[in-house]
């Protein structure tokens, strides 16, 4: 109660922040009625689970492109790339309701519009998380991230289920006309973050210059600053700190994609999908509320581990049980989502603590389209593997791949000495960087 009424203050005391959440708000809302509607109608058309292998495939395509927006971040107006994105997302939403309203809506037209509506909500979140540093408090920083957190996923947890129910009673062009609504008033409260960057405060120094570079020269620091992402990245703490979290989002990829597919054998029709996507958000709030204690609480290098072992216990025993006992299945599914939280949570303060304050943007898109790649592997092995055998065993992989994971870094010496994410700074980092 205390952590949440602390949270509650600061969102009133920084004003910024405050708008940063309404507008993450807005955004996720539309993210996740488009993410829901699309899965669960490539599905519901074709019955096939390649479909949503590819739709899987496409989502993940646009983190890859990501990756290529962190200068881009970096050096540009953050608040006009905040209306631009917003929107570019509003206009596909509004064309698609035309399309399926004339009747002309495609499988192949919901697949193609995936990556563009996509990419501008990865851009969103990656500029609000390189805001936040800037207008939150070290110390505080934990928290906002939390909030934050809470925020997307609390609303998928109340969103999924709705949109379950939706789909069973609206049709597609009534949903994507309530989407149309929900990202104008994303690009409303967008103009609202814009306006309050330029008036609260004084644009950082590699946003001041009032003349835009020529192309070329742009072109050569957009090329120096993507190097520099790299070339961070590959200090051989951070890399023992990439590399599970790749491998986690491989994992992830393959397993979610079947969602559609388990959500259908196991508890039927498109409200058991609402269901299971709540399932997850419930999880995954849990773990987001709780991490913030204990992030305060124990090191880095001993919460990574338990955290992927308890999250991989729990997969291995929902796919085991799931099928005889779907109710304990559920409960199991809320567990490792809980972990998951956790471990997002842990990983996103750990790369806003040890970048440099002007770097946080273009490592965290290196970070984002490095698991993106992972994401598309994941979702076309997934699509193959629930053809070879049920749609119950991705679940089975992604559990074994957690507690791999455990393992490995419980023994990686780098990663199990790193301390609590308040004591970290770029000192920590190995002399080789």
């Amino acid at each position: 109660m205390r952590c949440i009424l602390f949270m509650l203050e600061m969102i009133k005391e920084f004003r910024l922040f405050r708008r940063i959440i309404y507008h993450r708000v807005w955004i996720n809302l539309g993210d996740s009625l488009f993410y829901v509607v699309i899965m669960w109608v490539l599905y519901d058309l074709t019955r096939d689970p390649l479909y949503t292998s590819m739709g899987g495939f496409m989502f993940s395509l646009s983190d890859v492109l990501n990756f290529f927006c962190g200068p881009v971040i970096d050096r540009s107006d953050r608040g006009r790339l905040l209306v631009v994105s917003s929107g570019i997302q509003l206009l596909i939403v509004a064309a698609l309701y035309l399309l399926s309203a004339e009747g002309h809506l495609s499988v192949w037209m919901l697949v193609c519009s995936i990556p563009f509506f996509n990419l501008m909500s990865r851009m969103t979140y990656s500029i609000h998380n390189v805001m936040v540093p800037g207008i939150v408090p070290k110390e505080n920083l934990v928290t906002a991230n939390s909030i934050l957190a809470m925020t997307s996923t609390g609303i998928d947890l109340l969103f999924n289920a709705i949109t379950g129910v939706l789909l069973a009673l609206l049709s597609l062009k009534h949903m994507f006309l309530i989407n149309s609504s929900i990202n104008l008033a994303a690009l409303f409260v967008a103009g609202m973050v814009g306006r309050g960057l330029s008036v609260g405060r004084r644009r950082s120094a590699n946003q001041t210059e009032n003349k835009t570079p020529p192309f070329r020269k742009f072109l050569g620091e957009y090329q120096e600053d993507l190097k520099s992402g790299f070339v961070f990245i590959r200090n051989r703490v951070i890399l023992s700190l990439v590399i599970p979290l790749v491998g986690l989002n491989l994992l992830y990829a393959m397993m979610v994609v079947n969602l559609p597919a388990f959500s259908s054998e196991v508890f039927g029709a498109s409200i058991g999908y609402g269901l299971i996507l709540a399932l997850f958000a419930v999880g995954s709030i849990s773990g987001v509320a709780v991490s913030s204690r204990l992030i305060k609480r124990f090191p880095v290098g001993k919460l990574l581990p338990v955290s992927f072992l308890y999250g991989g216990a729990s997969w291995v025993l929902m796919a085991l049980v799931v099928e005889r006992l779907p109710l304990m299945g559920a409960v199991l599914i809320v567990m490792a989502s809980n972990a998951l939280g956790m471990i997002n949570i842990v990983f996103g303060t750990v790369f806003q603590q040890l970048p440099p304050r002007q770097m946080i943007g273009r490592v965290n898109t290196v970070n984002l389209s490095l698991m993106a790649i992972a994401s598309l592997g994941g979702s076309l092995l997934g699509g193959v593997v629930v053809q070879k055998f049920n749609s119950v065993f991705p679940f089975l992989i992604c559990g074994l791949g957690y507690l791999a994971i455990a393992m490995t870094m419980r023994v990686n010496r780098l990663v199990y000495t790193l301390p609590k994410t308040e004591d970290m700074d770029e000192q920590i980092l190995s002399p080789d960087f």
